[in-house]
């Protein structure tokens, strides 16, 4: 029990346990997601089988021998299929009962013909250092999943220091049991220790970089359902462009832009005509579609550095920076002609739309609130002035000077 104590092997057992551990917080902290339940499962076989295979030591019991190797190889196997199932590939189960088989047969071949141990700890060192070759290639070549990559390379790296270790193990045992070398306890052995020296610490940096992975998309996915939520929360579900609550954000904004640098700002307020006598003749879903048509040609007419946004119902505002007042006019009378002249179908039926304009100029307002006043105004006289026109804003006669 001293050599045992003093020896890597408990250290490694120790490490083991740590493993394990942090693989089943990992699974009970990310429960959706692919890859730490088995990283667990394996985690608690494999220490299983380090059990089972200490007992042996102390007991001389073949059975657990033959358990404890078995076991080590099943969670080895486990945790590697782990790596499949984070990543979305076909899972290679072969590999659990191709190891575990192989490994009974030689352990029992052992145990009832007169076997060598040093033969059957190159078989084990054989089979363990195979089995991550799968998951190491996997991880080097996949390229669909960026957020991940450092911690793929990371797990890649670390298996592959494993894999050249236990295979370096299992040259040495062949070696041993080639030259017919007096066998050696365990925990006495060159060849056994250099796993708990070298593998086992690589396989605990090959966790890390698997909680790395799970970290790593946890976190993408938050970014983008933040993103989403984000996208929801300041955009029309129906058209798809800002809502009035973040266009009056921007308005804000411009206002404060244009007025500090002394740089001209147009507002546009539209409100398609007939839009109900649409509605009640094709229906609600042809007015949802008229709608997005329209949206779309605003979007298409408009420049980039303007600033489009459904205000309600069939009102919509654009903010035009760096804009005079007949700028604005001529580009809000391009939109109005090119959505006169166009034809829009629905059903088999074609119809066509028409929009009256109001716009106003900061120059003769001083808040964003006045400014759209003064939009809504001109669409007001737009309306009243026949329809299916532009109307800019200007201030009546008892207030000019």
């Amino acid at each position: 029990m001293t050599q045992l104590y003093f020896s890597p092997i408990l250290l490694g057992i120790l490490l083991l346990v740590a493993i394990a551990l942090c693989a089943t917080a990992l699974y009970r902290m990310a429960p959706g997601e692919p890859g730490p339940g088995f990283w667990m499962a394996g985690s608690w076989t494999l220490i299983g089988g380090v059990a089972l295979f200490i007992g042996f030591i102390v007991t001389r019991s073949p059975l657990l021998n033959v358990l404890g190797n078995a076991a080590q190889l099943a969670g080895e196997a486990l945790f590697l299929i782990g790596i499949f199932r984070f990543m979305g590939r076909p899972l290679p189960w072969w590999t659990l009962p191709v190891s575990v088989g192989a490994m009974v047969i030689a352990n029992t071949h052992y145990w009832l013909v007169h076997g060598n141990s040093d033969l059957l700890m190159g078989i084990y060192s054989s089979i363990a250092g195979l089995l991550p070759v799968q998951a190491i290639w996997l991880l080097f070549r996949e390229r669909s999943d960026p957020d991940t990559r450092p911690a793929r390379l990371l797990v890649g790296a670390s298996l592959l220091v494993y894999s050249i270790t236990t295979l370096l193990r299992g040259t040495l045992s062949y070696l041993d049991w080639w030259h017919d070398a007096p066998y050696v306890q365990p925990y006495a052995s060159f060849t056994y220790l250099l796993s708990y020296n070298f593998a086992i610490p690589a396989l605990v940096l090959g966790f890390v970089g698997c909680s790395l992975m799970t970290t790593q998309r946890v976190l993408a996915r938050s970014r983008q359902m933040a993103a989403q939520l984000k996208e929801q929360a300041t955009r029309d579900p129906l058209t798809g462009t800002l809502n009035r609550r973040a266009f009056h954000q921007e308005l804000i904004a411009e206002v404060g832009r244009s007025q500090r640098y002394g740089r001209p700002l147009c507002l546009a307020m539209f409100d398609l005509d007939h839009f109900k006598q649409l509605n009640d003749e094709l229906g609600h879903l042809a007015g949802d579609q008229a709608l997005q048509n329209f949206c779309r040609l605003c979007e298409q007419q408009a420049r980039r550095t303007d600033i489009f946004a459904r205000f309600g119902g069939e009102e919509f505002v654009l903010l035009m920076p760096e804009t005079d007042a007949k700028q604005a006019q001529l580009l809000l009378e391009r939109i109005r002609q090119t959505l006169a002249e166009q034809q829009f179908l629905y059903l088999e039926q074609r119809y066509q739309l028409q929009v009256s304009i109001g716009v106003a100029d900061l120059a003769t307002s001083g808040s964003p609130d006045q400014l759209l006043r003064q939009a809504d105004l001109a669409l007001y006289q737009a309306k009243a002035s026949g329809r299916n026109r532009v109307q800019l804003w200007s201030p009546p006669a008892s207030m000019a000077y």
